[in-house]
């Protein structure tokens, strides 16, 4: 288990991020992993639900349209038997022809009353326009005074007519117009109830105004931006909400030619359809007594309303959770890994030698048990690094003091200012200078037994040891001192006993080495605020400055660079790993070397300093 969680992390790249969001991330997948499967599959049956439930919606309105419709032809149907069973009606179309002119006027007549008497509204409130035209009754053409009763002369050639069933009950004749107003018209064959032989009279039509329909398509729509179409058998449009479709063929519908033919056992189909950029849902369903049809044409998003809604709750819930957990996440993380960045920063410090920094923490658990062993460890270390520095230090002080110690800074002043009174009483100025050069520099390599000296104190010295060297080697050696700022050679503090080793070094090395004059040259100059450097220069026999920076940093110094690695150590050791010297080509004389003592702006130092008589002098 463990090696196949490193695999996925390692496939996940988390190995590359801290343990922080390594937490944040883990968090936020245990949260989001659950909350997101168990919203998708509430959501997924949701919409399952919702889809069925609006089918049965849609399915439950087109029911109802055809409930009413059949209704409304139970009553056409009921009206045209309440008035083929009118005993006056019955008698005069059961009769024998009136041959006379009299007699087909009456008859005309009589009828027409009884047509134009009808109820114009039923018991339900439908109105109803009934129309009637007999067989052989030519003279009712010549005596046309009725709008009700005619000669089935005039409809015999009609399609509608001749495609009434002969042994029809009622039929449902489809879309008409009457008065320039489209109705509904429905027929019914009559027959002599009244005459032994029953003989065919003619037949009744009944005309219905499409208005009276209206209530139809628009009280049963399953939603308010959907539209319920009914197609009669001949496939054309008779209630729309659109009056320009009414009377129009359903293939002017662009979705009628995926509308399916064929005879299924559910009575009900559908089918997705984009109109005018949004998706639409067709549903349909044949009205089977009379091949007609009724068709709902519903917008998916307001059918999927309760979807779109419980979409954004879930979007709303899913978005809490993460923002919630989110906050968990970074809480937690933040509990976990700040005991680590503070143990981190501790360390940081503690990697540059400051070991006095301590880690605060006030709760009680694991991390302040570890904390209390660090913060013990470190003191421990910090006192053995103090023990062992202070220790070093007094062996290099006793070592010095064991040193000037050799010499008696009394008996030596006096031996050389008796020298001194000698060659001026013998007249020898060089022998006089040279000692005085000698006894000035034997005075500042003592320095009252201080390590740090001010940095004019150091050059006179070194400068000592140059007149000193130049009585040696007459005209062969020269030097220069280059130090503009009067103040930083007042102020400024270094480690003694800095320039005269590398002055040596560079003299014995480089200058003793080359054929003809040689040039030494000190130059002092403040680079920064907390930064002095001091530049000694040769144009000497010169050497590999790389190797002599090896030597300086060589864990088995050799015996030749015994003092430049003494120098280096002692200013490393009192200012710190940042500071020390390094070796260069010297490029402006275009021979020799060139080493750079680099040391802090220093202006105060605080040394225990030994009583020191070298002042006097016997």
């Amino acid at each position: 288990m463990k090696q196949w969680f490193d695999t996925l992390s390692k496939f996940l790249f988390l190995y590359n991020f801290s343990i922080r969001s390594r937490l944040i991330l883990y968090f936020l997948f245990l949260v989001l992993l659950p909350t997101t499967i168990i919203s998708i599959t509430i959501y997924n049956k949701s919409t399952e639900i919702i889809a069925r439930n609006a089918n049965t919606s849609i399915q439950n309105n087109l029911n109802l349209v055809e409930d009413h419709l059949m209704q409304k032809f139970n009553n056409a149907d009921d009206a045209m038997i309440s008035l083929y069973l009118n005993s006056e009606f019955a008698d005069l179309i059961s009769s024998d022809r009136a041959t006379d002119g009299t007699g087909i006027i009456n008859e005309l007549n009589e009828l027409n009353k009884i047509l134009e008497n009808f109820p114009s509204s039923g018991a339900t409130g439908v109105r109803f326009v009934p129309m009637l035209y007999m067989v052989n009754r030519p003279e009712y053409t010549q005596y046309n005074f009725s709008r009700r009763v005619f000669n089935i002369d005039l409809i015999s050639l009609k399609p509608w007519y001749l495609n009434i069933p002969a042994k029809s009950d009622m039929s449902v004749i489809g879309l008409s117009s009457l008065d320039s107003q489209y109705t509904l018209k429905f027929a019914k064959r009559l027959f002599g109830i009244r005459h032994i032989q029953l003989p065919y009279v003619g037949i009744l039509t009944l005309d219905i105004p499409l208005s009276d329909f209206s209530s139809t398509v628009e009280n049963y729509k399953p939603t308010p931006g959907s539209n319920i179409y009914v197609v009669d058998q001949n496939d054309r449009i008779v209630l729309s909400p659109d009056p320009e479709l009414i009377g129009k063929s359903l293939s002017t519908l662009e979705y009628s030619r995926n509308m399916s033919t064929s005879e299924t056992d559910d009575p009900f189909r559908s089918f997705q359809y984009k109109q005018d950029g949004e998706n639409m849902l067709i549903t349909y369903k044949d009205i089977t007594p009379y091949g007609w049809k009724v068709i709902a044409l519903s917008p998916i998003s307001e059918l999927s309303g309760d979807l779109f809604s419980f979409r954004r709750v879930m979007y709303l819930v899913i978005t809490v959770c993460m923002l919630l957990s989110l906050m968990m996440a970074l809480l937690l993380s933040e509990n976990i890994s700040a005991p680590i960045r503070k143990f981190v920063h501790s360390m940081s410090h503690a990697e540059t030698g400051n070991f006095n920094i301590k880690i605060v923490y006030k709760r009680k658990d694991e991390f302040a048990y570890l904390f209390q062993r660090y913060n013990a460890m470190m003191q421990q270390i910090k006192a053995l690094i103090d023990k062992l520095y202070v220790t070093e230090l007094r062996k290099k002080e006793a070592e010095l003091k064991s040193l000037q110690a050799q010499i008696n800074p009394h008996f030596l002043y006096n031996t050389l200012d008796s020298m001194n009174w000698l060659a001026i009483r013998h007249n020898v100025p060089e022998l006089s200078s040279m000692v005085t050069s000698l006894a000035d520099f034997f005075r500042y390599s003592l320095s009252k037994g201080n390590n740090v000296i001010p940095l004019r104190d150091e050059l006179r010295q070194v400068e000592s040891y140059l007149e000193i060297q130049r009585f040696r080697f007459q005209d062969k050696l020269e030097y220069q001192l280059e130090a503009a700022d009067e103040e930083l050679l007042n102020s400024c503090l270094i480690v003694k006993l800095t320039l005269q080793p590398l002055v040596e070094n560079a003299i014995v090395h480089g200058v003793q080495k080359k054929q003809g004059p040689g040039m030494i040259r000190i130059r002092v100059r403040q680079e920064s605020a907390n930064l002095v450097t001091i530049s000694v220069f040769d144009n000497g026999a010169g050497a590999d400055p790389r190797q002599l920076n090896d030597l300086l940093n060589a864990r088995q110094p050799s015996g030749d660079s015994y003092g430049i690695r003494n120098v280096h150590a002692r200013i490393k050791q009192f200012f710190g790993e940042a500071y020390g010297i390094k070796y260069y080509r010297n490029d402006e004389d275009e021979q020799g070397l060139l080493v750079v003592v680099s040391c802090p702006v220093v202006t105060t130092w605080n040394e225990v300093n030994e009583d020191d008589h070298d002042d006097h002098r016997g």
